[in-house]
């Protein structure tokens, strides 16, 4: 009966009056849902920074206790110094403590003792407001009782301290009374802790009960309101149908991507409102389709400048390369001129040790500057013939005195199944075993150092082989082999402090074995050594080709560069003085050009047999100077050039060899390796000549 009425009473009042009403309602529970959500924010929030500042508080009890502990064994005046720092924290928490017990506390004192505490300035007030609503809550209580008896061990520990300084001190020190003192810190710091996890947990007990509360409290009102909701859609829908279809059609023609739709506003109430939003919305999605525009238009800018950028940092390292390695070629190639004319053996001993530290120089350098390519996968892998075990026996050749030094045996084997010749790079795959070898004699203290070729699969065009170094060195730990190939990386804390380097090897090698579609694998256990190997697929190639494409060693005589005339087109004096003493002394004859310019002057008034060719000159640089070359006439323009220069960047041997040049030699050069490529390109000529002669 009581149902009955209150229906139909529901039903006389008209629409506008029940949205009034229901809208009241709404509001009002609303806004005790929004207060809600903020006290149960902000009070969280002070649990945090309770929590956050327990944390500061046990964190600098330990650490006062383990300066103090330090001081007793140490002696250290500057240990004592830290432990009077580090309690100024739990002291300041103490005078806030004290201050909020009292009926009417000091505020400001009470912010003074919380920053002492290192709480942050911004929580304070937070804090304070927790304690304030919820010192009486059983949890809060609780934890203010540990706090509390924690303070007495605190005073305690700050009298043994003092009395431990007084004997550390006094003019003789009391060993046996600082020991007992430093038991009794022992027994506190134990006290302590005790007292740190009871606040701890109980913290943690206050905050969990706190959440529970603000949920209930929530999801309470969010079932109300929701409820309350629905009943304004059913009591309302047909006086805002109308409304409603105006909104739901103009949608519909922004979903088709017109924006400068609006929709018409019938009434200013509720619905008229939420189409006025509508359009505000519509308005501000078109503002931010025009940022957008604006801001693609920045990115396409700021790309540009990254670009410019990075072509910046190109030349950058260019530059440094040539730079570093035009002094680097003075040092070493004349190191390696007096080497040769020494006999005495500390004079020896101290060149070979300039010669090393030179070498070890320009090892880090080359790492550098080839990780910047093979960071961006700027590598050109060189396809060309290669004998296998040429390289393995040239990479052991290149470390082999490290061996010797330290007296670790260093040998390598070859399967009977790896094809002599393949096609492979031969150059990067040496740059692999150099970094693998020279890290395993370095690791290694004792034993030996074992190469090793196998190979594991075949197919009618690939083969793929298998390269193992073995060491008998220190070994890797299990969590460190997976983060040993990144940048800057070593097997422990003290690796680079005892052993050197820059870290920069293995990762080169893990970038230069994937970039050839390989893998590389570390099996490693400490005190029993390390095993790095990586499988690398190459390409076969068949027995008529190998002997077209392996060339022939360099002519060993005593002077094998007799008759052949060299043009030195370099316009460092340093550079033109050791390569015209490199060169003389195997009986080349030489002829100095400052720059590009004056090297095609002498060249057309006087014939050579090849030209020595830098590209980093003034007036005219080596390339200009190539090409102008290559210009000439047929008598002229067919002479080899070798490039040598301090360039070393990726790419510039191919850059090269476009232009015209015949090979490249990179500063600091090997004595050997000018004289190999020079007779390559110009000897068998000269001893075609020779015999003719004769």
């Amino acid at each position: 009966m009581l149902i009955s009425l209150l229906r139909k009473k529901l039903n006389d009042i008209s629409i506008s009056r029940k949205l009034y009403f229901t809208i009241g309602i709404i509001t009002f529970l609303v806004i005790v849902e929004l207060c809600t959500l903020w006290f149960s924010i902000t009070t969280l929030s002070a649990v945090r920074s309770y929590v956050g500042g327990e944390g500061l508080w046990s964190k600098s009890q330990k650490n006062a206790i383990l300066n103090l502990r330090e001081y007793g064994y140490t002696y250290d005046e500057k240990n004592y110094h830290a432990f009077k720092e580090f309690l100024k924290v739990p002291f300041g928490d103490k005078i806030a403590r004290i201050e909020m017990g009292k009926a009417n506390p000091d505020l400001e004192a009470v912010r003074a003792g919380f920053l002492q505490g290192r709480n942050h300035p911004a929580d304070i007030d937070n804090m304070i407001g927790l304690t304030k609503r919820f010192s009486k809550v059983y949890y809060l209580n609780k934890a203010f009782v540990a706090w509390q008896k924690a303070e007495p061990v605190l005073d305690e520990l700050l009298t043994i301290g003092e009395e431990l300084h007084a004997l550390i001190t006094a003019p003789k020190i009391d060993k046996e009374k600082i020991k007992i003192l430093l038991n009794e810190i022992e027994r506190l710091n134990t006290e302590l802790t005790i007292l740190e996890d009871g606040f701890s947990y109980t913290l943690g007990e206050g905050a969990r009960w706190l959440e529970s509360m603000v949920l209930k409290l929530v999801l309470a009102l969010s079932i109300t309101i929701g409820t309350t909701s629905i009943v304004i859609a059913i009591s309302i829908n047909k006086s805002i149908k109308k409304g409603l279809d105006v909104i739901v059609e103009g949608a519909e023609l922004v979903k088709k991507g017109q924006l400068d739709t609006r929709v018409k506003i019938f009434a200013n109430d509720e619905i008229g409102r939420v189409a006025n939003a509508f359009n505000e919305m519509i308005e501000t999605l078109e503002h931010k389709v025009a940022e957008s525009k604006v801001t693609e238009a920045k990115l396409v800018t700021e790309r540009h400048r990254a670009q410019s950028s990075e072509k910046a940092k190109h030349v950058f390292l260019v530059n440094m390369s040539h730079e570093i390695r035009t002094p680097m070629n003075g040092i070493q190639g004349f190191a390696s001129y007096i080497r040769e004319s020494l006999v005495d053996k500390e004079h020896l001993e101290a060149i070979e040790m300039i010669i090393k530290s030179a070498d070890h120089l320009m090892r880090i350098l080359n790492d550098i500057l080839d990780f910047s390519g093979l960071g961006n996968e700027d590598v050109d892998f060189i396809k060309q013939p290669l004998k296998v075990r040429d390289v393995i026996k040239d990479a052991c050749l290149y470390v082999e005195s490290n061996a010797k030094f330290k007296k670790i045996g260093l040998s390598y084997s070859i399967g009977t199944r790896v094809p002599n010749i393949f096609i492979g790079d031969s150059i990067r795959l040496s740059q692999i075993f150099v970094n693998l070898v020279s890290n395993a004699i370095k690791f290694t203290e004792k034993g030996e150092v074992v190469i090793s070729a196998d190979l594991i699969e075949e197919t009618k065009e690939n083969v793929i082989i298998e390269f193992r170094i073995k060491d008998t060195g220190i070994g890797i730990p299990i969590e460190k082999q997976q983060k040993i190939f990144e940048l800057f990386e070593q097997g422990t804390s003290g690796t680079s402090r005892k052993f050197g380097g820059v870290g920069l090897g293995l990762s080169m090698v893990k970038r230069l074995v994937e970039l050839q579609n390989g893998k590389i694998f570390l099996e490693s256990t400490p005190g029993d050594g390390s095993v790095f190997y990586f499988r690398m697929p190459f390409v076969k190639i068949n027995d008529r080709e190998k002997d077209n494409h392996i060339p022939a060693g360099p002519d060993t005589g005593e002077e094998p560069g007799r008759g052949i005339k060299v043009l030195i087109v370099e316009d460092n004096p340093i550079n033109q003085l050791l390569v015209i003493k490199v060169l003389q002394k195997r009986g080349y004859e030489t002829t100095i050009a400052q720059n590009g310019k004056i090297g095609i002057e002498k060249y057309k008034s006087e014939d050579f047999d090849i030209i020595l060719m830098d590209l980093q000159m003034p007036e005219m640089d080596g390339y200009e100077a190539t090409k102008y070359i290559r210009r000439m006439g047929a008598e002229k323009a067919g002479i080899p050039i070798v490039a040598m220069t301090a360039h070393t960047i990726q790419g510039e041997l191919e850059k090269c060899l476009a232009i015209g040049m015949n090979d490249y030699v990179s500063k600091p050069f090997s004595s050997d390796e000018l004289n190999l490529k020079i007779q390559h390109l110009v000897g068998s000529k000269h001893k075609d000549e020779k015999s003719v002669l004769k």
